[in-house]
């Protein structure tokens, strides 16, 4: 496992230091079916890049905490953000 990056993964909620990143995947069932499985790794973004809905890479790396054995590389795209006021009821 050492040394292995994801490309894309989209960040699920968002930190303090800490970003949490679901990686999708397909599997294949016992009987055929196809399903999607997401696999939540949790990574290290004391720089506060990332925020809720952006694509980005992680690598794998030593225990940073008991739970963050990630961390992120880069940002690949950011989700854009409607004004606060704009919103529709």
């Amino acid at each position: 496992m050492a040394g292995q990056i994801f490309e894309k993964g989209v960040v699920l909620k968002a930190q303090e230091g800490r970003v949490v990143v679901g990686v999708k995947r397909m599997v294949r069932g016992r009987f055929g079916r196809i399903t999607q499985r997401i696999t939540k790794l949790y990574a290290d973004d004391s720089r506060r890049l990332a925020s809720v809905g952006d694509t980005v890479t992680v690598a794998f790396a030593r225990p940073i905490s008991s739970s963050k054995r990630w961390r992120l590389v880069a940002v690949v795209n950011k989700v854009e953000r409607a004004p606060e006021g704009d919103q529709d009821a």
